[in-house]
């Protein structure tokens, strides 16, 4: 496998920063749900009920171990930097130690980098899972944000939950796009 410009782009993210991990495991996948799951385990614990409930990943990464959140804004910026998504699935278990405000602020800032500099509509819909420090200050973060299709939720819904509600705002916005 030759490595994409993407793959060789989130790789970079981690040289010269110890401050966790943003892309250093990055693939490129056939499938339109792009995914930016946190934390090995729980990456392919969601990797597998995507597929389960017939959902495509459209990447395989992660990011873990506190990483800031510039790291994470880079990292979303290659992950949506794809024409064909129909969703992005922001999921993880409950961080021990990972800032949740400070990674779902990156991831945001990512977002409407790629919308601004990219060129990207990204109106397709975004599904956040995730728990740990500081969530419910990043709760009331996304509550603020207008400009992106967030659905939000913490640890009361499980992965495999929050993988139905991707697969399914996935499916409904790919109908629309068609009969657009």
């Amino acid at each position: 496998h030759e490595a994409s410009p993407r793959e060789i782009m989130a790789r970079a993210i981690d040289k010269g920063d110890h401050r966790g991990t943003a892309g250093s495991t990055y693939l490129d996948l056939p499938g339109d749900i792009a995914m930016l799951p946190s934390g090995g385990g729980a990456s392919l614990l969601a990797m597998d009920a995507l597929f389960r409930l017939g959902g495509k990943p459209a990447n395989y990464t992660e990011y873990s171990g506190n990483p800031t959140g510039e790291k994470v804004q880079k990292l979303v910026s290659i992950v949506v930097s794809r024409h064909d998504l129909s969703a992005l699935w922001v999921v993880g278990a409950i961080a021990n130690f990972t800032d949740i405000k400070e990674t779902l602020g990156g991831l945001i800032e990512g977002l409407r980098f790629a919308r601004k500099e990219l060129h990207l509509p990204i109106d397709y819909p975004i599904v956040i899972r995730r728990a740990g420090p500081r969530d419910e200050e990043a709760y009331v973060m996304l509550r603020e944000v207008k400009d992106f299709d967030l659905h939000v939720s913490g640890e009361e819904t499980s992965i495999e939950a929050s993988a139905e509600k991707v697969v399914q705002l996935a499916h409904e916005y790919k109908k629309t796009k068609a009969h657009s």
